[in-house]
Order: structure tokens, then C-alpha cells, then sequence
């Protein structure tokens, strides 16, 4: 009688498919070309301005070596009454996580297991901020600005501070619905040093104007200029910026 040697096993692949959940809070300080902002923003408040959000799971298995992935996507938008010279702020927010691995099971016992990797991670994170003027505010603040800059001996940079850029704390993004970073914070210094080298380009016309006493000439000189106060910000602040980053861990 002749004995067969016993038929060897074959191990089943294994595959698992999963669809893991998310929830998660914000709670820092988050920061961009220097300007820094506060954030706090919960789960429930993430949850309400979310477009899309899907996240996958899944591993495939056979004996000691297995492949694995997940990826994680999230789209929401969400928009606030502005402040000041803006009159609303809008949000945008993109985040994606992808991940790749193979492994090797090197220990593998009743009580555990432990596995080496080896592969690599995709992220990707997009930012947007968009910007509506408050033209009512922006026609007073323009206004208010030509008056004091008539005003013999002003200083003009202080009243662009006062009258202008102190008025655009919307675009610092404290506190935002959904957590983007103060992308359009630095936009402030541009806007400022536009409209005072605007102011003091017609300075000195206004002011001759103003000595010689020809008033119909300074009420003039000073419609002009609030006008091109106002069609400066006007088109500043009607705008949008963004933001984009990705990396590649392997």
C-alpha cells in the first residue's frame, strides 16, 4: 500500500471593503503669508456645508501578503455677512486623502499580528475666498476720506488707515464657518497702497485748488476723486482668491 502524500492547502484570498465614518473639529489657529486667524469650528457646523464627502476603504489578502487602499474626499461651501467695505465673504473648502500600501505579514500568531508596509500618500487641500463689495459703504467711506484729505496739514496715510483699511477686517477670515485659512488677509496692504498713492497723485491739484479759494474747482476736484476712491475698492474687493496645496508621502 502506498501512502499519498496529504494535498496542500491553498489560502483564499481574503477581501474587505469598508466605508469608514468621519467626523471631525477644527480648533487652532491657522495662518498665511503672516496673518494669522482664529478657528473653531465643530462637527455638526462642518457637517451643514458639505456638497460631497464619500471615503472608501479596502484590502485584499492572500497568506502573508496584502494590498490596501482608502481615500477620503470632502467639498463644502458655505457663506457670512461681510463686514465693513464687504458686504459677504464666501467659503470654499476641497480635501483629499489617498493612500496606497502593500504589505507583508512578517509576525502572525493567535494573539496578533504585525504587518511592514510599503507604499505611498496623496493629499490634497483647496482653499477659496470670495469677496462682495459693499458699495453703499464704500461711496461714505470714499467720501469721508476726500473730506479729511482736504483738510490743510492731514496726513494721509492715517486717514487711508482710519478711513479705509481699518474697515476691511473681513478679509482677516476670524472666525470662519468653515476652516480656510486668512488667504486674502495681506489683500489689505495692497488695497491701502493703491488708494493712497491715488489720494496723493491728486493732492497737490486739490490742494492749489483749495488756496486760491475757486470752490466750484475743489468741489469738483474732490466728486473726482471720491469716485475713484470708490471704483478702486469697488474693484478690489469684488474678487476672489485661493489657495492649493498637495503632497506625496512614499
Amino acid at each position: 500500500m502506498v501512502e499519498l502524500p496529504p494535498a496542500k492547502t491553498t489560502e483564499p484570498w481574503q477581501i474587505t471593503v469598508g466605508a469608514p465614518g468621519w467626523l471631525a473639529n477644527v480648533t487652532g489657529t491657522t495662518g498665511f503669508h503672516g496673518i494669522n486667524s482664529d478657528i473653531s469650528v465643530d462637527v455638526g457646523q462642518i457637517l451643514r456645508h458639505i456638497n460631497v464627502i464619500y471615503s472608501f476603504a479596502g484590502e485584499v489578502r492572500r497568506d502573508r501578503f496584502g494590498v490596501s487602499g482608502d481615500l477620503l474626499y470632502l467639498n463644502g461651501q458655505a457663506g457670512a455677512s461681510g463686514t465693513g467695505l464687504v458686504s459677504k465673504v464666501d467659503l470654499g473648502l476641497q480635501q483629499f486623502l489617498g493612500e496606497f500600501f502593500g504589505s507583508w505579514r512578517v509576525v502572525q500568531g493567535p494573539r496578533g499580528w504585525l504587518d511592514m508596509l510599503a507604499g505611498f500618500r496623496y493629499t490634497y487641500l483647496g482653499e477659496q475666498v470670495g469677496l462682495q463689495a459693499n458699495n453703499l459703504a464704500i461711496d461714505t467711506a470714499s467720501t469721508q476720506l476726500v473730506d479729511q484729505v482736504a483738510t490743510p496739514g492731514s496726513n494721509v496715510a492715517t486717514i487711508v488707515q482710519h478711513t479705509i483699511v481699518d474697515k476691511l477686517d473681513s478679509l482677516l477670515g476670524r472666525n470662519p464657518t468653515l476652516p480656510v485659512a486668512p488667504i486674502a488677509g495681506g489683500h489689505r496692504e495692497t488695497i491701502r497702497d493703491l488708494i493712497q498713492q491715488l489720494v496723493q497723485s491728486r493732492q497737490p491739484e486739490l490742494a492749489a485748488a483749495i488756496r486760491t479759494g475757486a470752490q466750484a474747482r475743489v468741489n469738483q476736484l474732490k466728486a473726482q476723486l471720491a469716485s475713484q476712491v470708490a471704483n478702486t475698492l469697488t474693484g478690489q474687493l469684488n474678487r476672489s482668491f485661493s489657495f492649493t496645496m498637495t503632497g506625496l508621502i512614499r
